[in-house]
């Protein structure tokens, strides 16, 4: 599957959004994006792009549209600190390489401090689809790559996210919030991933 074909299921998707529950959301976004990730053609644009440091995050798609196609290059050891998605619905792949999810759980909110407990790990690798829901056990995770070599993430955001939560940890265990704002190292990209493809 090309991005351009990706990109018109996430579209449908989120035009059918209102009618569908959230696990069928999950069930139509996991079958484009698994062979998104499994596809030779787009694996060799990861593994050909020279990501500009260690962590490296493109839009595929225009960034007027309501919806986010996400590609991420992590370098070795690279990970992410835990964080939301600001409620929206969504799901993530690897492209490349393979990548460790933790998520984690609110057990208690004192103002800007919240307590949090580990849940489920998962390892996200090509084919292999992970979601994210509004549900307080499954919008909060972590990733990184523990490979020696890049790994690549493709993140599929029903609801554009502009801003969202990081949580940092304090001196008592505790983690503080702190809202940051999603930026892109580039977007569009997707259409140089189809002119790749048809070289």
């Amino acid at each position: 599957m090309d991005v351009t074909t990706l990109i018109d299921a996430v579209a449908r998707i989120k035009s059918e959004a209102d009618e569908l529950t959230h696990q069928e959301i999950i069930d139509r976004l996991s079958g484009p994006l698994a062979e998104f990730t499994t596809s030779t053609e787009n694996q060799g644009f990861a593994e050909a792009y020279r990501p500009s440091g260690n962590y490296t995050r493109l839009l595929l798609n225009d960034p007027q549209e309501p919806y986010q196609i996400v590609l991420v290059f992590w370098g070795p050891g690279r990970g992410s600190p835990i964080h939301d998605h600001d409620d929206t619905i969504g799901a993530v792949s690897a492209l490349t390489g393979e990548t460790k999810e933790i998520k984690y759980i609110v057990t208690r909110c004192e103002g800007e401090h919240v307590k949090l407990t580990q849940g489920s790990e998962f390892t996200i690798a090509p084919g292999r689809v992970t979601p994210i829901l509004p549900e307080d056990d499954k919008q909060l995770h972590l990733m990184i790559n523990e490979e020696r070599r890049w790994a690549a993430t493709v993140h599929v955001y029903l609801t554009a996210i502009h801003r969202y939560r990081q949580y940092e940890p304090a001196p008592d265990g505790s983690f503080r919030t702190a809202e940051t704002s999603l930026w892109f190292d580039e977007c569009g990209v997707g259409r140089r991933m189809t002119r790749s493809a048809r070289s």
